[in-house]
């Protein structure tokens, strides 16, 4: 079968699958040093670890029921020297594949690697890029300047073997500090060919200088961040580079993004969670700003596949329960989302069910609100 059917066969048959996505994270390790980083803020608190193959074993028996398996975490995957394998696993069960990665690993050969699994999207996450970072990315012998060469030379093999995957993305992080040197960074990224540029945001903030770093606003908007991201979607447009930008206002929205009702995080002991930001790799309890607030939540897991088979794990009353808020808060959106369309008809309205509040450890937490 032709590469291109091929991929469009395996995306087509993801859609009958009963969980979208399986987030795995392979490692917790990184070979780039961030300042802003969790890793870097809980130092000695960190728990240093990769998943091993015993432990993945135990996970991949499902892969035939999930649509997605991402290679993501707390760490770089390309840090685990059995994520080729996993990959491969994982594709052959007919899962669509993505791995972030902060692209410090990356090499000719293991790109290639990388491609011949089958991997479906690459994610280069540049969240260590300051604005000398940023500003360096032309210059020869800098890490970023190595690392968008090799992104470069991603897309050109792709190219040279008549794929159309894995798909390569650049994700960069919205502070504070780097917002000015966005809109420069656009047509470098169209140069290197990749198939999307993301602007996300400091989402987790572990202390008070993640707080003063963040782009986003509550309540009182930046008209200079607007321009900037204004400016971006312009010179995005004009070299024809898709660009996905995170909202800058935080709005409570009612299914967040790592979405647990479909999908799952597995830590690199083996844990599962509903969510990375449940689930951090350091000691003790997660310490969390919001609303310029310090707060602190648990760690949450509810059971690990070293111990039990994942379904047992899944059909937990406290995991079913924590799922449920998250589903009924889907379902009373898109049920207004109908009323809308009968009033547009004028057709009789059913009474309105509020949706259910957010639990104590979602409330906090920024990507409940769109982050």
């Amino acid at each position: 079968m032709m590469p291109i059917l091929k991929d469009m066969a395996k995306f087509l048959r993801g859609y009958r699958r009963e969980y979208g996505l399986f987030q795995i994270e392979a490692s917790t390790y990184s070979a780039l040093e961030c300042d802003i980083c969790p890793r870097a803020v809980f130092a000695e608190q960190w728990t240093f670890a990769s998943m091993s193959p015993e432990t993945f074993q135990q996970i991949a028996p499902v892969f035939p029921r999930v649509r997605w398996v991402s290679f993501r975490g707390w760490g770089d995957p390309l840090e685990n020297q059995s994520i080729l394998a996993m990959l491969r696993r994982a594709n052959e069960a007919g899962c669509l594949t993505n791995l972030t990665t902060n692209g410090a690993l990356l090499t000719e050969e293991l790109s290639r690697e990388l491609m011949e699994t089958g991997l479906d999207e690459l994610v280069i996450s540049l969240e260590y890029a300051t604005p000398a970072a940023l500003a360096s990315a032309n210059t020869d012998g800098s890490d970023l300047h190595r690392i968008l060469s090799q992104v470069r030379g991603i897309v050109l093999e792709r190219k040279g073997a008549n794929r159309t995957r894995p798909l390569v993305k650049l994700s960069l992080p919205m502070t504070r500090l780097t917002m000015g040197n966005l809109p420069d960074f656009v047509p470098l990224a169209a140069r290197l060919g990749v198939d999307q540029m993301t602007l996300g945001h400091l989402d987790y903030l572990p202390d008070e200088r993640g707080n003063i770093l963040r782009a986003f606003y509550h309540e009182s908007p930046t008209p200079a961040f607007r321009e900037v991201l204004d400016e971006v979607r312009r010179r995005a447009s004009a070299a024809g580079l898709p660009v996905a930008v995170y909202p800058l206002k935080a709005q409570e929205v009612p299914v967040c993004e790592p979405d647990p009702p479909n999908n799952v995080f597995f830590s690199a002991d083996g844990s599962v969670a509903p969510c990375p930001y449940l689930r951090i790799p350091k000691k003790g309890d997660i310490p969390r700003i919001f609303m310029n607030k310090p707060y602190r939540v648990p760690q949450t897991a509810f059971g690990n596949v070293r111990d039990e088979e994942f379904r047992a794990i899944w059909q937990k009353e406290p995991y079913r329960e924590f799922r449920r808020v998250f589903a009924e808060r889907r379902r009373a959106r898109n049920e207004a989302i109908e009323i809308l369309d009968l009033l547009a008809n004028a057709r009789p309205v059913p009474a309105e069910q509020a949706p259910p509040p957010l639990a104590d450890l979602c409330r906090t937490c920024y990507k409940a609100y769109g982050l």
